[in-house]
Parts: structure tokens; sequence; C-alpha cells
């Protein structure tokens, strides 16, 4: 049975690297950034670093890392890294992380919600899987990770406030 949560656990960092690793996509550096950030909301859940994980019958297969951004309009957050477990990639796993996501984010009010990822062919179906969420490509930010890999960022705009509707209808 899967089963989501939002409190990690100390064996957490553990899982979540091993979750990225399973993946392929990610290199060394990469997973290593994903122990530190796990590790550090574990000890200060104010670090600005908030974690969604998703368990099969009591084992974490896939997570979400996200969080606002304090230098952008109020409302504003972030997909950090999202990531299942390549044994379980195609069930539908990311598509319910990011329902989880929504709710948490609808009771924060937010307005905005972007992730960044990689231009290059391998992530041609991350870049798919974000626009069928509902994700739209905002910018391109040319040689960002490395030559010849660019950066896609995207963004989708949540729940508007009223003056947006009243905007839209006029």
């Amino acid at each position: 049975m899967l089963t989501f949560r939002t409190k990690l656990k100390a064996s957490d960092p553990d899982a979540i690297c091993k979750i990225a690793a399973s993946t392929g996509f990610f290199d060394s550096n990469d997973i290593k950034l994903n122990r530190k950030l796990a590790e550090k909301a574990l000890l200060n859940k104010d670090c600005g670093y908030e974690y969604i994980i998703a368990e099969f019958n009591g084992d974490p297969v896939a997570y979400v890392c996200f969080g606002s951004l304090p230098d952008a309009r109020e409302g504003t957050f972030e997909v950090f890294w999202l990531s299942t477990l390549n044994s379980f990639r195609g069930c539908g796993i990311g598509h319910q992380l990011f329902g989880q996501l929504f709710d948490i984010l609808q009771d924060r009010n937010a307005k905005k919600l972007y992730v960044k990822t990689d231009n290059t062919d391998q992530y041609y179906p991350t870049r798919k899987f974000y626009e069928k969420c509902g994700f739209k490509r905002e910018a391109i930010l040319k040689e960002y990770y490395d030559r010849k890999d660019d950066c896609c960022i995207y963004g989708m705009d949540l729940f508007p406030d009223e003056g947006q509707y009243l905007e839209a209808a006029e």
C-alpha cells in the first residue's frame, strides 16, 4: 500500500540517496547534495527544505523536496528534487506526490511553483512528465549546468487569488 508522510526519519537520508542513485540520472555530487539537504531538514525543520516521502509497505520509494523562495514574491515555491526508485517509475507515484504537494501548497495560499531540469536528451521524459503535470516551460538558461547543458525552468500558476480572476474576466 502506498502512503505519504512529511516528517523525515533518521533513515531517510540513506533512503533518499538510494532512490536518487537508482534512477541513473544523478551523478555522485547530486546524490551527496540530496543527502546533505535531507540531513539539514532532519536536524532543522525550518531550514527551507521540506519533504514528502512516498512509502510502499513502509519502505521509501519516492520523494519530493520543496521549499518557498524567499527572494521571490510571497507564495512562490520551488521543487528542488523529485525522484522515484527506478523499479517504481511509471506507476504514477510522481503524479501522486504532486497531488500531495498541491494540497500542502493550497493550505499555504501558494501562487506559483517552479521546477528546474536539464535540457539534455536524457531528461526528455522528465520534461514531458512536468508538462503532463501542468507545468509550462518559462525559460532556458544557456549552459547553466555545463557546456551544451542548458537548464529549463518550468512554472505553474497555482491557486489564483480573486484579483487574477477579475483581471482575466475583463
